[in-house]
């Protein structure tokens, strides 16, 4: 018989703690370090954690060097666990195979995540998930989890808690299992995952602010990350009364590699999604691909890039949601067919529904797109409320039959490309009937918002925590931190005299009115608790002459007609405080270019004596000259790049120069200077 010896709280005795359990037990008090996994071998066992905490061999490191599994079963019935903590594992508990489990009221919190390589001032591409293979546990092995049921059936997982790891629940291959009052929040990836699970149920859970690739203002792509993911053949569940907001996606459904690309057949169908809370997703409230049957009922999906993204579904029905003040669009499906989208509520999107087909000649040379006809059309939609610019907008789509709808501003239908047949809706007088939508429930207890997605070094960071973030800054119109944990009063303390601090959401800038480079270190103390916090940066502070042009000839290719553009009227001329843009994939401005411009910054800076680093970011390419010295060049179509350059400047004054340009896609263009370290 094994055992190991394990240490209770810094000044206990040691004591031994067999590691193979055969009979109800519970655990001792106090914190119990596993060098290997507590398995449980026998069926109908109970084990009670009690007050103890059980970690891993690694569980006071960083936490991407996590390894292990703290609980273990494998196989067996009946079995019970319940209560105490679990931390500092790759997988906090894993069950195979096992039948009638039960896990209850455990706390499976800080175990393993990625260290994040994405900053608030650039995404990297690294951080992108893959959840399209797990057939062999990739999910597991790769991204850990704080629980994790791999073919079990008839499992309960009631009551548990998960913070501040990058996967919360995984369920691989499961059957009948219900996942019930639950909080798995503040997760870098999935708050739940399902994998060809079929026929469970999750109900009355939170898996808010699982979420990474987001900076507020900046970049909101998500990465892959979203409070509920259900992928690859996963059908008749239900998700029911949960909230999963401030997520990457708030319920993200996809059909998976074996009907995409595969057989063609299958996907995610027949489930039910009803009375979810999915706001404030960075990109999707919800998102369903290649899929049909599905029901979506009586969800918030409201303030994301798009309420409800559906592409290459069939046969579904979308009944009462409330899809407001979404970024482009309340439902959006391309290539989607036989649809019913009643009872719906769109207020204040550009578009209300937005349905279209296009030539996609990759997907359409997919297993799936030559098995499916992959049209847009066949569409009922009836008795739903639109308040936005646009309330429907068809491109190349046939066969939709509009019934009773009621639009009160905005247009009413906007038709592009062949939609032969399609009539203008009957608009409906209100007065007349009575809307039939019915509100779902709403998260409380946290701020609201997107702006309250804060991303640090291991994912987002939770409101209930005491942190300031980051801990070193650097800006041109001051420096910005968050005061995270519950509200309190804090003083700046240290900082030189030509700076000052203005309160901001849940935070503070460091700011000044002098022109320069201002570098600081200072610390923030909390009122009530006196606990410090240090932090560093540098405040620049300069006005810049800022100019845009449109170009026709590649400057890479063609240096003489970039010279004469400059010699050119600009489309804009202007004067602003920071060379900090992130366009997207956006235009300059209305009416100006969103792809093949040009831009010249020029500004006087003044600065002590010393040695620095410049650093950029630039989407596409940059040059940079200062006293007129090129210092910096990466004159080349590129993703968003950061390049850092030292130099030596001497006292005084220096004129600086950025040149940049676009091709397309994304634009990005950032410059700071900061004293070498």
């Amino acid at each position: 018989m094994r055992w190991v010896w394990l240490l209770l709280g810094m000044a206990a005795p040691a004591v031994a703690l067999e590691t193979t359990i055969t009979k109800s037990m519970r655990l001792p008090d106090g914190v119990h370090r596993l060098t290997e996994p507590l398995r449980i071998v026998a069926d109908g066992v109970t084990l009670d954690l009690g007050n103890a905490e059980l970690v891993g061999p690694n569980g006071d490191g960083d936490p991407d060097g996590f390894t292990g599994i703290g609980i273990l079963v494998d196989g067996r019935k009946g079995v019970t666990i319940r209560g105490g903590k679990v931390r500092g594992f790759k997988c906090g508990i894993l069950a195979r195979g096992c039948t009638r489990l039960v896990l209850a009221e455990v706390e499976v919190t800080h175990n393993f995540a990625q260290r994040l390589r994405s900053t608030p001032e650039r995404e990297a591409s690294g951080d992108w998930l893959w959840p399209h293979e797990n057939d062999k546990q990739e999910w597991r092995t790769r991204y850990g989890a704080g629980i994790c049921l791999e073919r079990c059936r008839s499992a309960k997982i009631l009551r548990c808690r998960g913070r501040r790891q990058q996967n919360g629940i995984l369920l691989d291959r499961c059957r009948k299992c219900v996942v019930s009052h639950c909080d798995f929040s503040f997760h870098s990836g999935w708050g739940i995952a399902l994998w060809r699970s079929s026929h469970n149920t999750v109900r009355g859970c939170k898996f808010d602010w699982c979420v990474r690739g987001y900076s507020h203002g900046v970049y909101d792509r998500g990465q892959d990350s979203a409070g509920i993911l259900v992928f690859e053949q996963c059908h008749h569940n239900r998700f029911g009364e949960n909230s999963a907001t401030h997520s990457g996606d708030g319920f993200f459904l996809f059909a998976g590699n074996e009907t995409l690309n595969g057989t063609g057949k299958g996907g995610c169908n027949d489930n039910v999604v009803d009375g979810n809370d999915f706001r404030f997703a960075v990109a999707n409230a919800i998102e369903a691909t290649f899929s049909t049957r599905n029901t979506f009922s009586n969800n918030l999906c409201t303030n994301s890039n798009y309420g409800i993204w559906a592409g290459y579904s069939y046969d579904c029905v979308f009944r009462q949601n409330v899809c407001d003040t979404n970024r482009y669009a309340g439902i959006a499906i391309e290539h989607g067919e036989g649809h019913e989208i009643v009872d719906n509520h769109f207020w204040d999107n550009p578009k209300g529904i937005w349905l279209w087909w296009d030539d996609d000649k990759d997907l359409l040379q997919s297993a799936f797109g030559k098995t499916h006809p992959c049209r847009s059309r066949g569409y009922t939609i009836k008795r739903n409320r639109f308040s936005s610019e646009v309330g429907i907008f068809l491109r190349d789509t046939t066969e939709v039959a509009f019934v009773a709808n009621e639009f009160t501003s905005g247009t009413h239908l906007v038709r592009k490309g062949d939609c032969p047949g399609v009539a203008e809706p009957k608009v409906v007088n209100p007065e007349r009937w009575t809307y039939r939508w019915r509100k779902p429930p709403v998260n409380v207890g946290h701020p609201q918002g997107r702006e309250t997605i804060v991303i640090g070094e291991w994912g987002p960071l939770p409101f209930d925590e005491r942190a300031v973030f980051p801990k070193d800054a650097v800006g041109w119109d001051g420096c910005r931190f968050m005061v995270m944990g519950p509200p309190t009063g804090f003083t700046v303390e240290g900082l030189p005299r030509v700076l000052s601090t203005s309160r901001v959401f849940r935070g503070f800038k460091v700011v000044t009115q002098t022109p320069g480079v201002h570098p600081f270190a200072a610390r923030v103390v909390i009122t009530k608790t006196g606990e410090a916090f240090p932090i560093s940066g540098v405040v620049l502070k300069a006005s810049w002459r800022l100019r845009h042009w449109a170009w026709t000839k590649d400057p890479r290719e063609d240096a003489a007609a970039w010279a004469a553009m400059k010699k050119t009227k600009p489309l804009v001329d202007k004067t602003v405080d920071a060379i900090d843009m992130s366009w997207g994939g956006g235009a300059l401005g209305e009416g100006l270019p969103r792809d093949r411009f040009a831009t010249r910054a020029e500004t006087t800076l003044a600065t002590p004596a010393g040695k620095y680093v410049l650093r950029t970011i630039s989407d596409d390419g940059i040059r940079v000259w200062i006293d007129g010295k090129l210092v910096q060049e990466d004159w080349t179509w590129h993703a968003p790049k950061e390049h850092k350059t030292e130099l030596e400047l001497a006292a005084g004054k220096h004129e600086m120069v950025v040149e940049h340009f676009e091709i397309d896609g994304h634009a990005v263009l950032r410059f700071d200077l900061r004293p070498s370290r």
